[in-house]
């Protein structure tokens, strides 16, 4: 993906090259007798040296030991595919007014002074905001600075500046799984890898548990724990037998009585 620097509208753009040049012109017609025009010799920038795709950081130009600036044009070369300008991010010195336009890869920074403010003397500063917007080396070069005095004339240093920022990528997060709600189901080790029934860990069971022994039918774990289903024949056999008892016993009582019975006769 492509990103492309965002212009100023041309209102913008309009304005602020009216306003700069109101005030060069009403700087000459103001000017007392002419003097000699700006100077200056050389600039300076300053950027990181590296930088992450999607953090913005400062470009900061210095003009040092000028003398008689009443406006300035600075001129920075940056690519667009690799950069984008931070929208009003520009300072430049105090009492003045600051403005940015772009034009393709360059972008130019204009500071005019307003109204009856003097002109500057000095280390002038300007500052910009670039994000980077793609990852790789991006060359930042100022190709022009043109300083404009307060009679009007104009000085130009070509090709003052130049820097190389490395721009690494983004960081990537590293999703973690999240833990999967419910029973933990484990394989029956005595199947294979691809028996569709997994035992199932749950809870505790109500009830006897009836686990077969191997080798017989009497289940494990005591008496108790027989099911109703093997225990029924035991239950049968024991009531015919107190039936086959309560039986004799009645019958005994009888011969008994009529025993007693003759001998009384």
């Amino acid at each position: 993906m492509q990103h492309r620097l965002r212009l100023r509208p041309r209102a913008t753009i309009v304005s602020s090259t009216l306003v700069a040049a109101g005030a060069i012109g009403l700087a000459a017609l103001t000017a007392s007798p002419a003097q000699a025009a700006p100077t200056a010799t050389t600039a300076t920038i300053d950027a990181p040296t590296t930088a992450t795709v999607g953090t913005a950081f400062d470009v900061d130009l210095t003009i040092p030991a000028t003398t008689d600036v009443y406006a300035y044009e600075i001129t920075l070369d940056a690519d667009a595919e690799s950069v984008s300008y931070v929208e009003d991010s520009v300072t430049g010195p105090d009492g003045g007014f600051d403005s940015v336009e772009q034009d393709g890869d360059a972008l130019t920074i204009v500071h005019t002074r307003l109204g009856t403010s003097p002109a500057l003397s000095g280390d002038l500063a300007a500052s910009i905001g670039l994000t980077p917007t793609a990852s790789g080396s991006v060359d930042l070069a100022v190709t022009s600075i043109t300083l404009v005095g307060s009679d009007g004339t104009s000085t130009t240093l070509t090709d003052p500046a130049s820097t190389t920022i490395s721009v690494a990528a983004a960081p990537t997060a590293t999703p973690t799984a999240a833990p999967t709600p419910g029973a933990t189901a484990t394989a029956d080790p005595g199947t294979g890898a691809g028996d569709p029934d997994p035992t199932t860990t749950a809870g505790p069971t109500s009830g006897a548990t009836a686990v077969a022994a191997a080798g017989g039918d009497r289940p494990t774990g005591g008496e108790l724990a027989w099911t109703g289903a093997d225990v029924a024949p035991w239950i049968a056999a024991s009531l015919a037998l107190l039936a086959a008892g309560g039986t004799l016993i009645t019958l005994r009582a009888r011969r008994a009585r009529r025993e007693r019975t003759g001998a009384a006769e």
